[in-house]
């Protein structure tokens, strides 16, 4: 088939190719304005453009460093024995530092290099008709034609050639009429496919997907299918926000990182809509508005997100940040953000996206006022998402406060979930210290296992044995009803509750609470025991940890934390192991308290974050069942109920 039967009208490649052109962003003087007072960027830009220029690349499974992936790439090798490694390389997102590069210096090898992996991917990966034949499993397996990467090129990466590549002599009219080809074919199976993957629209991959038939019927309204797909993906990309995007706030998965990715994919909607002269309901708007709080809120004092689920600890809550200011004119949370985040980081972070700004002008001076002047934080410190059965509580909003992360969802959303319920990530004093241990990556092995396994977790397990069955990376076996019940703020102390019946016939309960802004206290409930070892994990952002009378102190260069149990049981200690991005994990320590119970067991464990050499003094006592007095500076008297814990002075 020829251009022209593709077309809602005759035109010739050259016409067509202008009518694109009057479309496009203004790149050379965006270019202009970041070379001119954006130095850093454009510098950073043009070394990463160097590098890939070169075919050197970091992937998922390079252990975090760069390889040469081939000139042109080897599109269809899979390497270390990591799925994602094909699929990202086949989102060509090194695409976005050459084509930038190119603008930023018009030298002619960014820009032709581009070109030259473009054809060559077209002709390596045959997209043919007979395609829309194949079952739809074979739309979720490792190949570049997954549906996720048919989203993700045809909103992120392609779209990028023709804004920087468009008016220049490299993208000519017969280039033109191959990307037609490959992005049609493309978008005519991601139509087909994509709402038969996801019906209900609570995925991720969906919100995606649809952007790709978005953006691709806006940058070719020419096609006789544009109209179509246009208002398929707008109804689409409407209703993964209602289906995603929790009233509470937070995106479904209960995952911070995905979250952000979702402020940024939601946002950049609303930026395509502001650019093309369309609108999303007042409905899908608020709640984008809604859902920004989250970003800030699952961000550690210490600035980066907590990895809880499939996340890292990045600083992605600054990318939320820029895309609500896109999206709505409000720099509110980007703010709120860089409040926490070190200054170089978020100039970096939100520099990726200043090419998107419809006036990056007036980003950047925006930019600099937020770097400058210090948000004042409104917000409570104690929030509950019903949905996602996390609870985030902090004593306030500067970079010393005392936060934790509560979180217990059984049956579980979906496999991003990791086997941890009832677990909790915990920061003080500017130092991270009872941590998630993130992802480290999506490989079906023995890493994948480790880093979602319940004793990996800072949680408790019976028999050593997880709260559910791990059978893959992305599937388990089946899960009982767990949840967090309660999220309460009482005077002196704020407080969260869950119980999970994973264990059944033992059922355990958990209670947090964060006590005069200074410390925290754990208490487990744990009824039904015949004889069984209970083993209660805490994973440490410490490799200097000892035991200590009555517990366990973990000293660092910024602050310390001390552990104290009511139990007899003393504290053993094992390697654990902290991932912040793919393949790269940092040594940590795991603590294990364990003993043998039968019957109703109450367990409190407090932990005290301190600086400076001296240990606090702590005594804890069961005055009788279920009932404790703790002295720290103060004394408290600590019940523990089945579904509660109530603390007095």
């Amino acid at each position: 088939m020829s251009l022209q039967s593709w077309l809602k009208e005759p035109m010739s490649s050259s016409e067509l190719l202008n009518r694109l052109r009057s479309r496009l962003e203004p790149m050379d003087a965006k270019a202009d304005y970041i070379a001119r007072h954006m130095p850093e960027l454009a510098r950073d830009t043009i070394a990463n453009a160097e590098l890939a220029y070169q075919g050197m690349i970091k992937l998922p499974g390079t252990g975090g460093v760069r390889e040469f992936v081939g000139n042109p790439p080897c599109w269809l090798e899979r390497r270390h024995n990591d799925n994602e490694y094909l699929w990202q390389l086949n989102r060509m997102n090194h695409w976005q530092d050459l084509l930038e590069a190119y603008s930023l210096t018009k030298e002619e090898r960014y820009g032709r290099k581009v070109v030259d992996e473009l054809l060559d991917w077209i002709q390596t990966v045959e997209i043919t008709e007979d395609l829309l034949d194949r079952p739809l499993s074979y739309y979720s397996e490792c190949h570049p034609l997954r549906a996720l990467e048919l989203g993700i090129r045809s909103y992120k990466t392609w779209p990028l050639v023709l804004e920087h590549l468009g008016h220049s002599e490299l993208f000519t009219a017969e280039v033109l009429e191959r990307y037609i080809a490959a992005v049609r074919m493309q978008m005519i199976i991601l139509r087909k496919v994509s709402p038969q993957l996801w019906p209900n629209a609570d995925h991720n991959h969906y919100l995606m997907e649809c952007l790709g038939i978005l953006t691709t019927s806006l940058y070719f309204p020419e096609l006789k299918e544009a109209e179509e797909w246009k208002a398929f993906a707008i109804d689409g990309i409407e209703k993964c926000c209602m289906a995603q995007l929790t009233e509470d706030g937070g995106q479904i998965e209960g995952c911070p990182s995905y979250h952000n990715g979702c402020m940024f994919w939601f946002g950049l909607a609303v930026v395509l809509a502001k650019r093309f002269g369309f609108r999303f309901s007042e409905a899908y708007m608020e709640r984008f508005r809604s859902n920004l709080d989250y970003s800030i809120y699952s961000l550690r004092p210490t600035g980066k997100c907590v990895p809880v689920g499939d996340s890292h600890a990045n600083h992605l809550a600054v990318m939320g940040g820029v895309y609500g200011y896109f999206a709505l004119d409000d720099s509110t949370w980007l703010g709120l953000a860089a409040n926490l985040i070190d200054a170089a980081e978020v100039m970096r972070e939100a520099g990726k996206h200043a090419w998107r700004a419809l006036d990056v002008r007036q980003f950047a001076e925006d930019l600099r006022i937020v770097q400058d002047k210090p948000f004042q934080c409104d917000k409570r410190t104690t929030f509950w998402n019903r949905t996602l059965h996390q609870a985030i509580i902090r004593s306030g909003w500067d970079t010393e406060a005392l936060s934790f992360l509560f979180t217990c969802r059984s049956p579980i959303q979906n496999f991003h979930a990791h086997i941890d319920l009832m677990s909790f990530d915990f920061t003080a004093l500017g130092k991270d210290m009872v941590c998630d241990p993130g992802i480290f990556c999506y490989r079906d092995d023995e890493d994948r296992k480790q880093f979602k396994s319940s004793n990996y977790h800072s949680t408790l397990l019976i028999d050593e044995r997880d709260h559910f069955e791990y059978r893959g990376s992305f599937h388990y076996g089946p899960q009982k009803n767990g949840e967090i019940y309660n999220v309460d703020n009482r005077e002196f102390y704020q407080i969260a509750s869950a119980y999970h019946l994973n264990y059944e016939p033992i059922v355990h309960h958990r209670h947090i609470a964060l006590v005069d802004s200074r410390f925290i206290v754990v208490a487990d409930r744990v009824e039904g025991l015949e004889g069984n070892n209970v083993q209660r994990y805490f994973h440490l952002d410490f490799t200097d940890v000892r035991e200590c009378p009555g517990g366990v102190m973990a000293a660092s260069d910024i602050a310390n934390l001390a552990i104290y149990s009511s139990g007899l049981e003393r504290p053993e200690f094992l390697p654990g192991r902290l991932s912040d991005t793919n393949d790269v994990a940092r040594p940590a320590t795991r603590v294990r308290f364990q003993g043998r119970y039968s019957g109703t067991a109450v367990m409190l464990t407090v932990l005290i974050p301190y600086q400076g050499e001296e240990l606090p003094e702590v005594r804890i006592r069961e005055a009788e069942s279920g009932v404790f007095e703790f002295t720290h500076e103060e004394r408290y008297r600590i019940a523990v109920y089945g579904k509660d814990m109530r603390i007095h002075k």
